[in-house]
C-alpha cells in the first residue's frame, strides 16, 4: 500500500508519492495516476478540516494527520506546550536526529528559517525562529519608498553594484549570520560535535555561503512523517 506523504507549508507544497517527489504552490496537490493507499500530512495551515476533506474527495481516503508529541522515536520536545511547536520542525528534528549519531542542529530555510537543537540524549533544547529570505525582501518592498527587490536575482555575498542586487546581497547575508551565529552558540554551550542539518526551499543557496560543514537533506519532513505515522 504506497502512500502519498504530503508536506504543506505556508508558501509550498511537498510531496513524495513511491520514488516520486515534487513540490506545488500551496495549498495545491498533485495529480497522481494511481490512487493511494494513504495519506499522511503535516501542514502548519489551520484550515485542516477544509483540506481533510479536498484530500477526501481528491483521492477517496481519509488524510492521517501528524502532530507535536511530548516524544517521539527518541527525541523528547523541548516545549512545555508541545502543540506550540510547529509540527513541520519537529518532524524535521526527529528525522535529523534518527539519522545523526550524535546532537544535531536544525536549519530550515522556507517563508520563514528556523533553527533546532537536539542534543546527543535526544533532549529538543527548542531553537530560533526569523523570516525568511522572501519574507525579508517583501518587508522591504513594503516599508521602503525605493526600494524594489526582484526576487530573479541569485544571491551572493558580493556587495551589490546596484539596488536589487544590494538588497539580494544583504537578505543573504542576514540569514547566513542568523545561521552562523546560532551555530557557534550551541558549538559554545556544548562544544564540538555537532552535525549540521539544511533543509527547506533555499537550503541549497545558504550551503553556499555558510562556513560550516553542512548536510543537505530536502525533505526531512517527509522523512519523520514516515516516523511519526508508520
Amino acid at each position: 500500500m504506497t502512500s502519498l506523504d504530503i508536506d504543506m507549508g505556508n508558501t509550498r507544497t511537498k510531496w513524495r508519492f513511491g520514488q516520486s517527489v515534487g513540490a506545488l504552490p500551496s495549498p495545491d496537490l498533485p495529480d497522481l495516476k494511481v490512487e493511494p493507499g494513504r495519506v499522511r500530512v503535516a501542514t502548519v495551515l489551520r484550515n485542516r478540516d477544509v483540506l481533510a476533506g479536498t484530500i477526501s474527495h481528491r483521492f477517496g481516503v481519509q488524510p492521517e494527520f501528524a502532530t507535536t508529541s511530548a516524544e517521539l522515536a527518541g527525541v523528547q520536545c523541548g516545549y512545555a506546550n508541545p502543540g506550540r511547536l510547529g509540527v513541520d520542525r519537529w518532524l524535521a528534528v526527529v528525522a535529523a536526529w534518527r539519522r545523526s549519531a550524535g546532537p544535531v542542529v536544525v536549519i530550515s530555510v522556507g517563508t520563514a528559517a528556523t533553527i533546532d537543537f537536539v542534543d546527543a540524549n535526544g533532549l529538543h533544547e527548542g531553537g530560533h525562529i526569523a523570516p525568511g529570505l522572501r519574507l525579508l525582501r517583501n518587508a522591504l518592498d513594503r516599508e521602503t519608498a525605493h526600494v524594489r527587490p526582484k526576487g530573479s536575482i541569485r544571491p551572493s555575498t558580493a556587495p551589490g553594484a546596484d539596488t536589487e542586487a544590494a538588497v539580494s546581497s544583504g537578505t543573504f547575508l542576514m540569514l547566513l549570520a542568523f545561521a552562523e551565529a546560532a551555530v557557534k552558540g550551541y558549538v559554545a554551550r556544548h562544544g564540538d560535535g555537532a552535525e549540521v542539518f539544511l533543509t527547506g526551499g533555499d537550503a541549497d543557496l545558504l550551503a553556499e555561503g555558510l562556513s560550516v560543514p553542512v548536510r543537505c537533506e530536502p525533505h526531512l519532513v517527509l522523512d519523520g512523517l514516515e516516523i511519526a505515522l508508520p
